[in-house]
């Protein structure tokens, strides 16, 4: 997998660019049952939302992660799902002259990357509308009373990832029956 080391004056610039947009985002794109990439937002909260779900009687779980979520991005994609929320013509313009200088827009190991994974990934959350969903990076779970329920979850995240040209990670995505809080949202898990 390519990864980015940036310079310390690439690492300054991409910081200032997160720090001008992240609160835009944070108050226009990202659903309130995201976490993982976030400001005061990690796997703690997560699970605690998980743990919610657990404790109201949705023991079964869609848990799905995204396979390859960096990758197959271009420039113009990115600067599109900024423009959503961003109207600076200005800023885009900085930002397209940012993300041209990488590897490739979402690369790993550059300062943009998780704001980048955060902001493709809004483009499925937008369309899980009707589930109880808790997304910790590119881990998404669905949270159903039964295994049937959790299986058509599955199938809804699935498509809304295809619709964006995602899909899940077959060896890591699976339905759960009488899940754990503490299970979920683990590497490799």
């Amino acid at each position: 997998m390519p990864t980015a080391i940036p310079t310390v004056v690439d690492r300054l610039i991409h910081r200032a660019v997160r720090n001008a947009v992240e609160p835009v985002l944070e108050a226009r794109a990202f659903a309130c049952w995201v976490s993982g990439y976030r400001p005061r937002r990690n796997r703690n909260t997560a699970l605690r939302q998980a743990a919610g779900f657990l404790s109201d009687g949705y023991r079964c779980v869609a848990d799905i992660d995204a396979a390859r979520v960096s990758e197959g991005v271009g420039v113009d994609e990115a600067v599109d799902w900024f423009a959503e929320c961003v109207h600076d013509g200005t800023f885009l313009r900085l930002l397209r002259t940012v993300l041209a200088g990488l590897p490739s827009p979402v690369v790993p190991g550059s300062g943009l990357a998780p704001l980048l994974i955060n902001l493709r990934l809004s483009q499925v959350d937008r369309r899980l509308s009707g589930l109880r969903v808790v997304r910790f990076a590119d881990n998404y779970c669905a949270f159903t009373e039964t295994v049937a329920d959790a299986e058509e979850a599955f199938r809804c995240i699935s498509d809304a990832m295809a619709a964006v040209r995602l899909e899940p990670n077959a060896a890591k995505s699976r339905v759960r029956r009488q899940a754990n809080a503490e299970d979920l949202f683990l590497i490799d898990g």
